[in-house]
């Protein structure tokens, strides 16, 4: 990147502010906005985030363990000294996993409680058969965090995209006001020449005095115009200056004495050509309607865990117990030593949860409807800019016919003016004519740059361009 950063001293602590200097092309720019901006820093947190959602929710299926003891003596009798541990290892079926060890000891417990001197290892199953065994949230929040992971691809896109796209207007705001300047300064000298040339002829008797008045009055209004071209031009480069970073954290300044590569009226034009030619395929992967499609997956798992909850909540528990033998950490299995659970409920009228459903069916709806309308504001949106395109380019070859028209009535009027058969007038006249085309020219070729630009943020894909 052809950038000369100079140093100019502390901005503030911890900052150091630098310099832009020479010529500054658009494709420099765009790359030192895309690498350096603050925006592209933060838009890659999205993806930081989405991947620590994903931890979080892969830590609903960590394995886990547990203990417990619990202790009672008084006047030097134990009552009673239990102690319990257990690993437990849920799955992505929703059947959980345990694995423990008990032990008891003391004169008075509950009967439940009592166990060989030596303790108890038990190896367990939970089973949901009902609410649970498709779907349930530890499920769904891994699912969520694929999608959320999607969305944050998306919503990266659409920031990256709006940020290139201030950039790049910025940017062609400082190239007309350069243009502006040019024309500007050009008509200065012209009239500053014709205002001199004008006072030597009056000195000279060829001219009369109101002639002398004629040119100077020009004058003064060129010099209007130039000091309006570098005001402007100073206000673009300094709105240039919000986009030039160093690492996200140390702003760039553009020196006055920066200049920015000329306007390049076929940037971008094969690309419009080319994306307008398969509107209909490409919009439906635009990243605006891809977060419709996301939030529809989000609100179509809401309901799959609300279907979920019209079935009874049946979870079976089975425990093989093993005792510690004399000799050995285990003793013979038994199939007959065992505990078995089974718990159940289930809500009778289920107006809870039919509610829920007819609400996420409402939802899923609404957000059909809005995708609906985004994606026809987006082809509307489109198809408006590109004949807003088609139509700037005829305007563009009919001004740039002007402009040629306008100078060769410039130059025949000034050969009338060397011979005596012209005015100070008609010059004048000619000449800003000639000025105020070109002026709508470069207008022109704003309006078409600024169009394109407009249809690539608008299809998404503006950070794919430029």
């Amino acid at each position: 990147m052809r950038l000369v950063l100079i140093i100019i001293g502390l901005a503030s602590i911890g900052s150091i502010g630098a310099q832009v200097t020479g010529v500054l092309s658009f494709d420099d720019y765009m790359d030192r906005v895309r690498e350096h901006h603050p925006v592209t820093y933060q838009a890659d947190l999205l993806s930081d985030m989405a991947a620590s959602t994903k931890r979080i929710a892969r830590g609903g299926f960590d394995p886990k363990i547990e203990g417990s003891f619990d202790h009672k003596s008084f006047n030097e009798t134990n009552y009673y000294a239990l102690s319990q541990g257990a690993l437990k290892v849920p799955t992505w079926y929703g059947v959980d996993l345990k694995a423990g060890y008990d032990r008891s000891s003391g004169q008075y417990f509950n009967n439940s409680d009592f166990l060989p001197s030596r303790g108890l290892w038990n190896l367990g199953i939970s089973v949901p058969l009902g609410k649970g065994f498709v779907i349930d949230e530890r499920r769904a929040a891994l699912q969520r965090a694929d999608i959320y992971r999607n969305e944050t691809d998306q919503e990266r896109i659409i920031m990256v995209n709006q940020v290139l796209y201030d950039a790049a207007t910025n940017y062609l705001n400082w190239q007309v006001a350069w243009e502006f300047y040019q024309i500007a300064l050009e008509g200065q000298e012209l009239a500053t020449l014709r205002f001199e040339g004008t006072k030597v002829s009056y000195q000279n008797g060829d001219v009369p005095a109101i002639d002398t008045l004629e040119s100077f009055i020009s004058l003064q209004s060129r010099q209007l115009d130039f000091q309006k071209a570098v005001q402007d031009l100073e206000n673009t480069v300094l709105g240039l200056n919000n986009f030039l970073w160093e690492d996200g954290v140390i702003p760039l300044e553009v020196d006055r004495s920066t200049r920015p590569s000329p306007m390049e009226m076929d940037m971008m034009s094969r690309s419009v050509d080319s994306l307008s030619l398969v509107q209909d395929i490409w919009l439906v992967t635009h990243p605006e309607l891809l977060l419709y499609d996301y939030k529809i997956d989000n609100l179509n798992l809401d309901q799959r865990l609300a279907r979920e909850e019209l079935k009874p909540d049946l979870r079976v528990q089975y425990n093989p117990l093993v005792a510690v033998a004399e000799d050995a950490l285990f003793d013979q299995f038994s199939s007959n030593n065992f505990k078995l659970g089974v718990n159940l409920s289930y809500p009778i009228l289920q107006r809870k949860e039919r509610g829920k459903i007819a609400l996420n069916d409402l939802k899923i709806r609404d957000t059909e409807f809005e995708r609906t309308l985004k994606n026809q504001d987006l082809s509307v949106k489109l198809d408006t800019y590109r004949n807003n395109i088609n139509q700037t380019q005829d305007q563009l070859t009919l001004i740039v016919a002007t402009v040629e028209n306008y100078n060769r009535m410039l130059i025949a009027e000034n050969r009338k003016f060397q011979i005596g058969e012209s005015s100070i007038f008609l010059v004048n006249t000619r000449e800003n004519k000639y000025l105020e085309s070109r002026y709508k020219r470069v207008d022109a070729s704003r309006k078409l740059l600024l169009n394109r630009m407009i249809y690539l943020l608008f299809s998404g894909q503006l950070g794919e361009v430029i």
